[in-house]
């Protein structure tokens, strides 16, 4: 199943030019997963998804689901520093986050 982000830059990919005559390569379907992180890092260089202020659920490190929290800042292409309800702050990448529901 994809994320978020991967979903998003599936979709970006088939739109624009040249990312859609790679994705039309006959050894790029069924996207494998290098080339799927190939497509999202390539999407994250000119996107981004999760704009500071935005209401977001992060991925607990547990896997037993989701928590709300706020997007702070954006320190790298795939970073994002996310505070939780009790002000602590977190690195988290575009695997762990989901716009809020």
């Amino acid at each position: 199943m994809q994320n978020h982000v991967e979903t998003l830059a599936i979709a970006w990919a088939e739109h624009d030019g040249l990312e859609s005559w790679m994705l039309a390569a006959p050894d790029a379907r069924p996207l494998s997963r290098e080339t799927l992180q190939d497509i999202v890092s390539d999407y994250l260089a000119s996107h981004d998804p999760f704009p500071d202020g935005m209401s977001v659920e992060v991925a607990r490190q547990d896997g037993s689901g989701w928590e709300t929290a706020v997007i702070v800042e954006r320190p790298g292409t795939d970073e994002w520093t996310v505070e939780y309800d009790d002000g602590t702050q977190a690195w988290r990448d575009h695997s762990e986050l989901r716009p809020r529901r």
